[in-house]
């Protein structure tokens, strides 16, 4: 618009419908701004409902597999002849193997929720070792495994119980199902001045190098079946890097002299800049059998 040959009318008119453009602009904004908002809101909420769902179904389904495996480990213990007692072993073995596939799912689903918070305590490892190697003695047996534990730290170290828990577990399950028979499988536990580091070797199928960052992804599986007989759900790396991750640390692999090694570093923390709770193990359901307690 040449301003020097318009009359004042049309350019009171022109800055009017300016004026008008930019007012409905701005009120689009607000629209735009306040339904973002409700959208916003609307997702808070919806994530504030998947997290009392996610704690409400891990609790429904937690104690009666708690239950069930006491059950059926008591069954297998009192039978009174070998039918009952390989029907009961047969079980427990079961039921282990759906609880491990639980506790995988529970954890990426906190993970994909963010709910991940950490619990700090004292942790003893190798108790929470030797928890572990229990609970996959079918497996250890079965394949004639050979597995030991040597730590180079302090007893216990500041860390979440429950994550180291599902990280040596996930570790542990992954060396078992991918060693060869009769193999020998390796867990320590090194420290430094700023790190603890927990390494798993086995000596199995080991990991291509194409394949040795896409191993962490979820519902990956890239074995041959040479060692492992089942699928399995793909997601126990995957939970393994996401907690250690949570605790500032990290996970690898690496193949040396035929073995397999898993690497976990994790952060030294101490006491007193974290505010201590009382740590548990793998389970902390107890069952009381005739005055004695039986922890599984």
């Amino acid at each position: 618009m040449d301003i020097s040959k318009t009359s004042d009318s049309e350019l009171l008119d022109e800055i009017g419908r300016r004026f008008d453009e930019k007012k409905a602009s701005i009120e689009e904004m607000e629209f735009m701004t306040k339904k973002l908002l409700d959208m916003n809101e609307k997702n808070k909420q919806a994530q504030d409902v998947k997290s009392k769902f996610l704690s409400l179904i891990k609790n429904e389904f937690n104690n009666p597999m708690s239950s069930l495996l006491n059950l059926a480990n008591m069954m297998n213990k009192k039978a009174k002849d070998d039918k009952t007692a390989e029907l009961s072993s047969m079980m427990h073995m079961e039921l282990l193997k759906l609880d491990f596939s639980l506790k995988n799912i529970f954890s990426a689903s906190e993970i994909e929720a963010g709910e991940i918070g950490n619990d700090y305590s004292e942790v003893n490892v190798e108790e929470i070792y030797e928890e572990i190697v229990e609970y996959f003695s079918y497996l250890i047996e079965e394949k004639n495994l050979s597995i030991s534990y040597n730590s180079q730290c302090d007893k216990n170290i500041i860390s979440d119980s429950q994550k180291i828990n599902i990280i040596l577990l996930n570790l542990i399950s992954n060396a078992c199902e991918y060693s060869y028979q009769d193999a020998t499988i390796d867990v320590k536990l090194e420290c430094n001045d700023e790190s603890y580091v927990l390494k798993v070797e086995d000596m199995g199928e080991g990991v291509s190098k194409d394949h040795a960052k896409d191993i962490y992804n979820r519902f990956s599986h890239f074995e041959s079946g040479n060692t492992r007989r089942t699928a399995g759900l793909g997601l126990g790396l995957s939970v393994a890097r996401g907690f250690a991750e949570a605790l500032e640390g990290s996970i690898d692999n690496i193949t040396k002299d035929s073995k397999t090694i898993f690497i976990v570093t994790l952060p030294k923390v101490n006491k007193e800049d974290v505010e201590l709770s009382q740590g548990f193990g793998s389970n902390e359901f107890i069952f009381e059998d005739n005055d004695e307690m039986v922890e599984f």
